[in-house]
């Protein structure tokens, strides 16, 4: 396993979405700059996008934070969808039984705008 010096995390807004874009592992490590970047959101954020593409190792640190943050904006009233990792970081969901609706998953940042979770 590699350092979180090995870990980046980009947080920008793309068309009025936050979007945070960890790279690397998403462990105990890096959970906190994860974290620390969700919540840079500002209140006028309707929706947040969580990318996962480019995380290579996902731990149960990272599910925690994840889950966590789609409680968060469920419970705060905006939009947190998350967009698919490799097939490897997202079978940790599948085990988890994480896949089943909780969390709204897209495959393409670009359907992020579709996405959401009923209720919340």
């Amino acid at each position: 396993m590699t350092g979180a010096s090995d870990s980046h995390v980009d947080a920008r807004r793309e068309g009025g979405v936050f979007v945070v874009a960890p790279q690397g592992e998403l462990d105990l490590a890096s959970a906190p700059a994860v974290q620390a970047a969700l919540d840079e959101r500002d209140p006028s954020d309707a929706h947040v996008v969580l990318d996962l593409r480019e995380v290579e190792f996902l731990d149960t640190s990272g599910l925690r934070l994840i889950v966590a943050s789609a409680r968060r904006a469920g419970a705060d009233g905006y939009r947190f969808t998350v967009v698919r990792g490799s097939p490897r970081v997202h079978r940790i969901f599948e085990i988890a039984g994480l896949d089943q609706g909780e969390i709204a998953f897209v495959d393409d940042p670009a359907d992020a705008g579709d996405a959401g979770v009923e209720g919340g």
